[in-house]
């Protein structure tokens, strides 16, 4: 009966849409506290940590090793490849240091940062090469970013 009342009439209608998207919007803005949750770091970001502490004390083969067992675990995993990047720029591999600098990018997504890093290596890599252009573009990325 209430809902012939509610559909016959148009106005009421409206209201009643109306309200009801109130109190779902409501709803959903409702405020709920966060579940406080224990964040374990995955095999691949220890392997990541690793490799990063192993470079900061120059031990290139440690950090590549490390590196390696991170990329098989994750293998889209920007951040990786912008480490395997820097090994490879301070071994003197420039031209790796290209290759997996860009390969970064690629999968760098929205994180501008890494971006911007990795144009920053590419820069350095580039003029290591001789390549001046290039170089000049990749700090100008680096700078756009």
């Amino acid at each position: 009966m209430l809902l012939n009342k509610i559909m016959c009439h148009p106005a009421r209608m409206l209201l009643v849409l109306l309200m009801a998207a109130v109190l779902l919007l409501m709803n959903g803005c409702a405020g709920v506290a966060p579940v406080e949750e224990e964040i374990t770091p995955t095999p691949a970001a220890e392997l990541l940590s690793d490799a990063e502490q192993s470079l900061q004390g120059g031990d290139y083969s440690r950090a590549e090793l490390q590196l390696e067992r991170a990329l098989s675990v994750a293998p889209r995993n920007g951040q990786a490849w912008h480490l395997m990047a820097r090994i490879r720029y301070g071994q003197g591999d420039y031209g790796q240091t290209v290759q997996f600098c860009l390969k970064s990018i690629t999968l760098a997504g929205h994180d501008r940062t890494l971006k911007r890093q990795n144009w920053v290596l590419l820069e350095k890599a580039y003029t290591m090469l001789g390549e001046s252009v290039k170089a000049e573009e990749a700090r100008l990325k680096a700078i756009s970013i």
